[in-house]
């Protein structure tokens, strides 16, 4: 479903993202298991998608109770039974059988993202994952500082919204704009990730890391929660994320401090090739900005 032709990838790119992860969201009468999805290089490519990157997506918590019967055990025992088809390939109603060839893939030390905020569904996360052998990382984590002495002794990362601050649901009533900051003075991996217009804004992503270095978070967690950490999340660590001899030169320049609001990206790099700093953005402000001439501006070419 990536379309790297998209006008939100150029967009995004020329305000320094160079890189996403793909992420399933669950619609109304679907399922919580919303599916899977990986990091993707944001150059243009069809073949974006990064090797080793693959991972399953589970929204959980209050807001799926629907798609459980209201229940909110009732997804944890639906998880086990899909588990339980996945393992035997018995087929006992829940799962296509493309659904348990799926899920097995995950079974065995498989990457599987954890979208939960409250403090005890993220303790019960990590049991079902340490129980089935998958790997797991939280979004979300609203309250994840209330349990985050498990998150670092399971070495479990998570990647918070660092805008979350008010409780906007009985999730999410630890919202703090300090987790972030809690996190990392208890030891836990932290990065992040964005809800909302992600999609046609992720260029936002480092204003939350901005904010959370406002808060209490050391500037160079804030900065690696974008870079290294997301890339040492989803298995890209080995060439991605860093600067230094070997790895692959994505890089961008920036007119300033990142975090900051007013610093712009002047040039983004891909393996060490400069990127076009165009966008439909920018196309639109130059057509615009261009005194009118004879033919209306639609007629002027750009």
């Amino acid at each position: 479903a990536f379309n790297p032709r998209s006008v939100a990838i150029g967009v995004n790119r020329v305000e320094g993202i160079t890189h996403t992860v793909l992420s399933p969201g669950s619609l109304p009468g679907g399922s919580f298991v919303a599916g899977q999805g990986s990091a993707v290089i944001l150059d243009g490519r069809f073949d974006a998608a990064l090797p080793g990157s693959r991972s399953l997506f589970v929204n959980l918590g209050g807001s799926a109770s629907p798609l459980s019967g209201g229940s909110r055990a009732g997804q944890w025992m639906l998880l086990e039974q899909a588990v339980a088809e996945a393992r035997t390939g018995t087929d006992d109603g829940l799962l296509t059988r493309a659904g348990r060839a799926a899920l097995a893939r995950y079974l065995a030390g498989g990457r599987v993202i954890f979208h939960v905020n409250r403090a005890s569904d993220i303790r019960q996360a990590l049991a079902f994952a340490k129980k089935h052998g998958m790997k797991p990382v939280i979004t979300g984590g609203a309250e994840a500082w209330q349990v985050a002495a498990e998150l670092r002794a399971a070495n479990v990362p998570v990647l918070v919204d660092a805008l979350a601050n008010l409780p906007s649901s009985f999730d999410a009533l630890g919202s703090s704009l300090e987790t972030a900051a809690r996190l990392h003075r208890a030891g836990v991996v932290v990065g992040f990730s964005q809800s909302g217009d992600a999609t046609h804004n992720a260029r936002k992503i480092r204003q939350l890391a901005g904010n959370a270095v406002a808060h209490g978070l050391p500037w160079e967690a804030g900065l690696a929660g974008l870079t290294s950490v997301p890339a040492q999340v989803f298995g890209l660590s080995a060439q991605r994320g860093r600067i230094d001899i070997g790895q692959v030169a994505d890089l961008v320049l920036w007119t300033g401090d990142p975090l900051e609001v007013n610093t712009v990206a002047e040039q983004v790099w891909f393996a060490g090739k400069p990127a076009s700093m165009r966008s439909r953005q920018t196309e639109l402000r130059d057509r615009y900005l261009e005194a009118p001439g004879a033919l209306p501006r639609a007629y002027s070419g750009r």
